[in-house]
């Protein structure tokens, strides 16, 4: 890609059907297609243990976005491959409601994730100062463990995602080394169910300026025999979309990737990169 290139895909996405979005999926889309986004893919967050939480209290959100989203597809399909994904935070907190969920909705992609442990809040809420990361992060990489087998998601979403907090905003350096036994292990059970990862590059526009994860685990999954990488801005505004995809592509190229996948009614599409 140079500067003068479109942006191919942005498979991670949030408008104003998410809590924390500011924009609405018009807006979005309307962005992406002046960007010049090839694929992009809506996937507004769907919190399984804050389903009924007053604060957020997803059931109609989650409606909304489903009557939203394929007129959109239709009428901007001129300008955009437009798409119909979910963010799935933390899937096994309540299975029963996890499975009403997929199965009440047909979505073409799904990021798994994991913002928060069992029995914790978000990793954006704690003090560093008071708890343990070291502990915390035993318990996250052990769960997404548990995410990967269970599998019934497309991707793993930003792998490292409490480091923006821990190693960003309270900037306590941690050694990775003692989970890399457990992350190669989410890895291969990844390949074996035939799913990918992400790159996350909303991190290189955060303090920790990384990309989620960085090239050391893109390259591990890369060794392991991954094959499917998908990349998203994160984004949750307008102003972010596209944001970070070129550097997150030079990342995948230097551990050995030469394409990307977005998601197509639940089959992955490769993009020559």
């Amino acid at each position: 890609m140079n500067g003068t290139d479109s942006i191919p895909a942005d498979s991670h996405t949030h408008s104003s059907q998410s809590p924390d979005g500011e924009n609405t999926v018009r807006e979005m889309a309307e962005r992406a297609a002046e960007l010049g986004i090839k694929h992009y893919t809506v996937t507004d967050h769907l919190e399984i243990n804050k389903f009924y939480d007053e604060e957020f209290l997803y059931e109609e959100p989650v409606r909304q976005s489903s009557l939203i989203l394929p007129p959109l597809i239709e009428e901007f399909k001129d300008k955009l491959d437009l798409h119909y994904g979910v963010e799935l935070g933390q899937p096994l907190h309540d299975m029963e409601l996890t499975e009403r969920m997929l199965k009440s909705y047909d979505y073409e992609f799904i990021i798994g994730s994991c913002h928060m442990v069992r029995g914790w809040d978000d990793f954006y809420y704690l003090d560093y100062q008071k708890v343990d990361p070291q502990y915390l992060l035993k318990l996250y990489f052990e769960e997404l463990l548990e995410m990967a087998e269970w599998g019934k998601f497309n991707v793993l979403g930003h792998l490292t995602y409490p480091l923006r907090y821990i190693e960003g905003d309270f900037g306590i350096k941690i050694d990775m080394n003692r989970y890399k036994a457990v992350i190669e292990e989410i890895f291969k059970t990844l390949i074996r169910n035939g799913m990918g990862i992400e790159i996350n590059t909303s991190g290189l526009r955060q303090k920790i300026e990384a990309a989620m994860p960085d090239e050391r685990y893109v390259k591990m999954y890369r060794e392991l025999g991954g094959e499917i990488i998908t990349v998203g801005s994160d984004a949750h505004c307008v102003g972010d979309l596209g944001k970070g995809i070129a550097e997150g592509i030079k990342i995948a190229k230097t551990c050995g990737f030469d394409k990307i996948y977005y998601y197509d009614h639940g089959k992955p599409v490769s993009i020559s990169i």
